[in-house]
């Protein structure tokens, strides 16, 4: 059995982890949401509306921020997941990518919805609002057909 005193050092040691911890969150999480926004058009209203909402929440500066992101350990984690899907592809700087790396990410967003790989398994855990219908898909690939996009085939033996 633990006594008084042992009792007191723990409570104390658990208090010093945590301000600690929340000191360096809140040294190692940057900005979270910097001001530029996205404003143009991708593909179109239906298909602009199924990728806000599949892939903005990471891949834009509009990112929902849920009340568990601000404990400690955890924004680190997820804020460092925010900041490297920004840097693969970032849809907020969109105006400023040139027109021919614009079809390479959105044939790169397409075909890594189509492998199932975007978004995350883990993510759509926690967010079922990301998961792609069939018919959503559908209109996703109609968009990109028309723009000159193909999805790469599903492998079978996937």
């Amino acid at each position: 059995m633990l006594s008084k005193r042992n009792v007191t050092i723990l409570i104390i040691a658990l208090v010093v982890v945590w301000i600690g911890s929340l000191v360096i969150s809140r040294i190692m999480v940057p900005d979270k949401n910097p001001p530029r926004r996205y404003a143009g058009v991708l593909l179109g209203d239906g298909a602009d509306k199924i990728l806000k909402r599949v892939c903005f929440n990471c891949h834009s500066n509009e990112t929902n921020w849920p009340w568990y992101t601000s404990l400690p350990v955890i924004s680190v984690l997820i804020s460092s997941d925010v900041s490297e899907a920004r840097q693969h592809l970032n849809f907020s700087d969109w105006e400023s990518i040139p027109e021919d790396k614009r079809i390479f990410y959105l044939k790169m967003v397409f075909n890594e919805i189509e492998h199932d790989e975007m978004p995350p398994f883990i993510y759509k855990l926690g967010h079922p609002e990301a998961k792609i219908a069939s018919n959503e898909l559908k209109i996703l690939k109609d968009k990109a057909s028309f723009l000159g996009i193909s999805f790469s085939p599903k492998n079978k033996a996937d």
